[in-house]
């Protein structure tokens, strides 16, 4: 149906367009030839990758059974792998995915249940990457609503608890992963994360968890909240496994543009295992490690800081050398983060992001409803909502802030490298805290919302500065509300970009040096 002269002059009033008179009529005809351009698109077949579903089948594809799903992590279970995979670095190895990341013809629930029937039709790139490496996917685990939120109470499908306390957080969004792979459900697994949703949940079960440098792994056939600041990376038990995960699924596939310059081609990844292994032999020593400063503010856990002092001082005593180093703006990066956050986010969760040059989820978007009704809106976790509320705010009160947001994230990304051109990496507690009780489902949106401080003070910059980091287990603390309940902490270890190897090098002699459960 064509646009009526009226429905014309309402859009041009709400864009404070006055048209005269004698107009009118042009822009009538100028819209009418707009919305045959669109009809003719609307009408076109689109166009996603198709997996071959021969080779990859996929068997026992079923909603797990609550005597299945102890932990409440598991949203979807199926067994997939392929029958001629090219190489076995992933062979026998049990892997879980997060569940925004597509699996053709497996339900994806996107921790919502304000839509429960998508099923992509297409392959994330990194499940095509983990079959062809010979790896067994058994199941998506449950995330946050809409991968919002650091605390895993917000999915529709219920809370994930801890693997070493229940009823206690497993942090966000990558919430049944963690979960899953700490309570040995599965080898390894796949989180993605936009403010330290692989790092923060890894942190608080006892693994390691890698956000890698901005691009490296392709975030292809996953869904997203804001693509400047989406990474897809492994968690796992142990760091030479987080290493043959990582290079299993690295490398620009040609359809992600967030895989910008001096992104690796598939033949070109580093063999991380493999120099890993070689490097175990040499050590750490003179590798020069910086003590973030302001990465161990006032609120940090007096028992995390002494567990992150006892494994600084296991690094100088297995050779390398440390000094304190100091980027004053990391204190207000989690502000300027927040602000590309809200507003970036805000525009992807209306369906107005654009720009792209990448597969786009087009069976997801349809799925959405948008604009939201009340209905769909009233079924969003407080997080999702408070984000709509926010983010709409921020644009029509803020509207020129986010240009000057990004700009002052790429001022940290330069801090940061001033830093590590004289220091290897950087160090700092992953969380501030350990994991918090879960909230009451009915509890008030304030109490929501705190439940994750302390979580992303460290993490969520280096989601804006593309630097890599990963999470790493330094031994248990007290629990805030129990002494008695002990909890995991972690250490963060960040790299320049395109720098993993040292990354991973430095965990591992910590890993080969100390038994993490007993330190």
């Amino acid at each position: 149906m064509a646009p009526t002269r009226d429905e014309m002059l309402s859009l041009a009033k709400g864009l404070s367009l006055e048209i005269p008179a004698h107009q009118i009529a042009d822009y009538e005809a100028l819209l009418a030839r707009t919305q045959n351009t669109l009809e003719l698109v609307a009408g076109m077949d689109d166009y996603q990758p198709e997996p071959n579903q021969t080779i990859s089948p996929r068997q026992n594809v079923h909603f797990p059974l609550p005597a299945d799903n102890p932990l409440g992590a598991w949203a979807w279970r199926f067994d997939l792998s392929s029958n001629s995979p090219s190489s076995n670095i992933l062979e026998s190895k049990s892997i879980c995915l997060k569940d925004n990341i597509s699996v053709a013809a497996v339900p994806c629930l996107l921790g919502t249940d304000t839509f429960r029937d998508w099923v992509p039709h297409t392959d994330a790139t990194v499940v095509s990457r983990i079959l062809d490496a010979g790896g067994i996917i058994t199941g998506k685990a449950v995330c946050e609503n809409l991968s919002r939120g650091a605390v895993s109470s917000t999915a529709a499908t219920g809370p994930v608890h801890n693997p070493y306390a229940r009823e206690y957080s497993v942090g966000g969004s990558s919430s049944g992963t963690a979960a899953l792979v700490a309570s040995g459900a599965t080898d390894m697994g796949i989180g993605c994360d936009q403010g330290g949703s692989i790092r923060i949940p890894a942190a608080l079960t006892g693994l390691y968890g890698f956000k890698p440098t901005a691009g490296l792994v392709p975030y292809t056939g996953i869904a997203s909240n804001d693509a400047s600041l989406d990474y897809v990376g492994p968690i796992t038990t142990t760091c030479m496994d987080n290493a043959i995960l990582l290079e299993a699924i690295a490398g620009a596939d040609g359809l992600d543009d967030r895989s910008g310059p001096g992104i690796p081609l598939r033949s070109e990844v580093p063999r991380y295992s493999h120099l890993l292994r070689e490097g175990s032999v040499a050590g750490i020593k003179g590798l020069r490690i910086g003590i973030l400063k302001e990465g161990l503010p006032a609120q940090t856990d007096p028992n995390i800081e002494e567990k992150f002092r006892n494994a600084v001082n296991v690094f100088e005593k297995l050779g390398a050398s440390l000094q304190e180093v100091s980027v004053p703006l990391h204190s207000h990066g989690r502000s300027v983060y927040s602000v590309v956050s809200k507003m970036g986010n805000h525009m992807g969760m209306m369906g107005q992001a654009t720009g792209r040059r990448q597969v786009m989820l087009t069976d997801l978007f349809e799925k959405k409803s948008l604009p939201y009704t009340p209905d769909v809106v009233s079924k969003m976790s407080i997080m999702s909502k408070e984000a709509l509320l926010s983010g709409e705010f921020a644009w029509q009160r803020y509207g020129t802030l986010y240009p000057k947001a990004v700009n002052i994230m790429r001022k940290l990304k330069d801090l940061y490298d001033n830093v590590l051109s004289s220091v290897d990496v950087i160090i700092m507690p992953t969380t501030l805290l350990p994991a918090n009780r879960l909230p009451v489902a009915e509890a008030m949106p304030m109490v929501q919302m705190e439940a994750a401080k302390g979580m992303t003070e460290n993490t969520c910059q280096f989601n804006a500065t593309g630097h890599p980091a990963l999470a790493i287990p330094i031994g248990f603390v007290p629990a805030h509300e129990d002494n008695n309940v002990k909890l995991p902490a972690s250490m963060q270890i960040v790299g320049r970009w395109h720098d993993e190897l040292t990354i991973l090098r430095l965990a591992n002699a910590w890993e080969q040096n100390i038994k993490w459960k007993e330190f």
